[in-house]
């Protein structure tokens, strides 16, 4: 058993948090009006006249401000003995880093803090085991004739487990689930947005969140869309990074068997049956991205509540057995 573990720091960023010198302010977008003094939708502006050099959009000065880590315990537990011989591996892992364009999300979450980008990593996977093992099978039969064909058998194969990938970092920008908030409103009365709710495009905005999504889930359910809601309230984010959501596992066993008869010493005849995903083990996925978008439903009973009744299930199966058998001549 041993622990490993990185940490990086000063990684390079060129399109990441905390290098952007001209920025939005939060909340600058917010309550402008018009002559009459009506207000303007913020949506509408053109933020450039917010932003400290008023000619220039974003400005990115590159940096190294970067920092990643990961830690695991590993076990491995490896035996050759007799007839078999045995290799097993176990880690339980966790891959933590800054979220930024090229290491798991898309955008930048929020571009005024670097540590508030600070989550799992699109390859956090908790949970991986893999065997490798080889078994022969020995000589039961006495007899020459019988022996010819049940002894000499030797069995091998390989397993593979590990827990899903996290979903929360794989589609779009972290915590994004391809948002429809149609045609729901602000408490200004204005449309869903990074600007007319936070003021700034600049920090990324996420649906509120009632219940935690990794509870009450049905079967094939990995992420639980009536706990999201739409952020109505001007001022008010949802989670900038919200709790890892994780898919469906990956399972996979491969197995082996085979025999050599041998009719001189440099001639030999092998018979191998092999069998990959021989329990025929389904490999879940959600069928397209329409199920890991949230669609607000923006009248009604359910206002402001995900209307996607499959957000988050898995509806189809990928995979199947296969059997091959080969037959090689040696000489």
């Amino acid at each position: 058993m041993s622990y490993v573990g990185n940490q990086s720091h000063d990684l390079l960023n060129t399109g990441g948090p905390g290098i952007n010198a001209n920025l939005v302010p939060v909340g600058a977008l917010l309550n402008q009006t018009d002559a009459h003094g009506n207000l303007i939708d913020p949506g509408s502006l053109n933020d450039t006249q917010f932003r400290q050099y008023k000619l220039y959009g974003d400005l990115n000065i590159v940096n190294h401000n970067l920092y990643a880590n990961y830690n695991a315990l590993q076990a491995t537990f490896l035996r050759a003995k007799g007839r078999y011989s045995i290799n097993a591996n176990y880690s339980y892992g966790k891959a933590m880093g800054i979220l930024y364009s090229g290491t798991g999300a898309s955008s930048t979450v929020d571009s005024f803090t670097v540590a508030n980008n600070y989550a799992p990593q699109a390859g956090d996977r908790r949970h991986i085991f893999n065997a490798a093992y080889s078994v022969e099978l020995g000589s039961p039969a006495k007899n020459k004739f019988a022996g010819g064909f049940i002894n000499g058998w030797q069995l091998s194969g390989i397993a593979q487990m590990q827990s899903g990938a996290n979903l929360t970092a794989q589609n779009g920008s972290y915590g994004q689930w391809g948002t429809n908030y149609n045609n729901n409103k602000t408490s200004q009365g204005f449309g869903i947005s990074s600007k007319s709710i936070l003021g700034t495009p600049n920090i990324q905005l996420n649906p509120y969140m009632i219940c935690n999504p990794q509870s009450g889930l049905g079967s094939q359910q990995y992420i639980n869309g009536s706990c999201y809601l739409v952020p109505f309230n001007v001022g008010q984010n949802g989670p900038e990074v919200p709790p890892a959501a994780y898919g469906p596992s990956f399972v996979n066993f491969d197995l082996g068997l085979f025999k050599n008869f041998n009719f001189t010493e440099s001639k030999k005849l092998q018979l191998r049956l092999n069998g990959y995903n021989f329990v025929n083990h389904p490999l879940w996925s959600f069928g397209g991205s329409s199920n890991l978008n949230l669609n607000f439903a923006d009248s009604g009973a359910n206002k402001g509540l995900n209307q996607n009744s499959t957000f988050g299930y898995t509806t189809t199966k990928e995979g199947h057995r296969i059997v091959q058998v080969a037959l090689k001549f040696y000489f």
